[in-house]
């Protein structure tokens, strides 16, 4: 097995490593470059529904995944659909995001597989939010650590989310008809390395807690733009038969949009997360 760095910040390609059946050494050495570089792909793997969802229960076990319509017979498994013909030139998981931070416990890792995928363009970008935290002055990072923020899925998947009109080939459901709504530190402790990240992004965080929205935005919006600077970003290129792994607890991510008259098709899935933690500085 080798590693191919893809960014300076984060992302590596994972070369000669086959996930189904992997034996111990593998999948250790397979843990150390994932917290080394945070998103890993993999190339040439041969996956089916199972092979994802075993993959999930190894390196966490399989997450909730809310609002979202799976595979018949394998509900976890959520298929990323856009055809050729499809009008909306909206791409499912476009915007940078986290995955889920609405959720109480959000997931610690997404796993993402193309089935098809365009000639060229549909690629993914990565940012490390824990460069992006260490980027930032000691004065603005110590402000930082005494605050909360609001998450909420109600821009996404409430009533009035513009979502389900872009997306002609999946099916988003809100049996509950209200949105989710949690809220998490802005300065996360990653539960394995320890390290904080900037925990925030633009998709989900609404404002901070004890602030209004008109007193949340500018500094939300200063913060994911520092987030997506090109410093602290990498870019996957899709091909048929990859995997990517990431880290939904230290990194955002986006879809390009970029196939228009092309079709492409993932199946994803997610593996369960803790409940976000305040990082203390020593």
């Amino acid at each position: 097995m080798k590693i191919r760095p893809l960014a300076k910040s984060l992302g590596a390609e994972v070369i000669d490593a086959q996930l189904v059946n992997m034996d111990e050494k593998t999948f250790f050495s397979v843990e150390k470059a994932f917290s080394r570089y945070l998103v890993l792909c993999f190339r040439d793997q041969q996956l089916e529904p199972s092979d994802l969802i075993n993959l999930a229960k190894k390196f966490g076990g399989v997450g909730d995944t809310p609002y979202l319509k799976g595979l018949k017979d394998y509900p976890d498994v959520v298929p990323i659909v856009k055809e050729a013909n499809e009008k909306s030139h909206h791409t499912f998981g476009s915007g940078w995001h986290t995955d889920f931070t609405f959720q109480k416990k959000p997931p610690a890792r997404t796993l993402l597989y193309a089935l098809d995928v365009p000639p060229k363009g549909g690629d993914t970008l990565f940012a490390n939010l824990q460069d992006a935290y260490k980027s930032l002055s000691l004065s603005m990072q110590e402000s930082l650590l005494r605050l909360r923020a609001v998450h909420s899925s109600i821009r996404s998947y409430g009533p009035n989310a513009k979502l389900k009109n872009h997306l002609e080939n999946m099916t988003i459901t809100n049996e509950k008809g209200e949105p989710s709504c949690e809220s998490h530190p802005v300065i996360r402790k990653h539960p394995v390395s320890g390290e904080p990240s900037l925990w925030i992004n633009p998709t989900y965080t609404i404002k901070f807690v004890g602030m209004t929205d008109q007193e949340s935005q500018p500094l939300l919006d200063y913060l994911n733009s520092v987030i997506v600077e090109e410093r602290f970003r990498c870019r996957i290129s899709w091909k048929k038969n990859s995997l990517v792994m990431w880290d939904n607890r230290c990194t955002q991510h986006s879809a390009s949009s970029d196939y228009a008259g092309h079709r492409r098709e993932m199946w994803r899935i997610t593996t369960a997360g803790d409940t976000p933690i305040n990082f203390v500085q020593s």
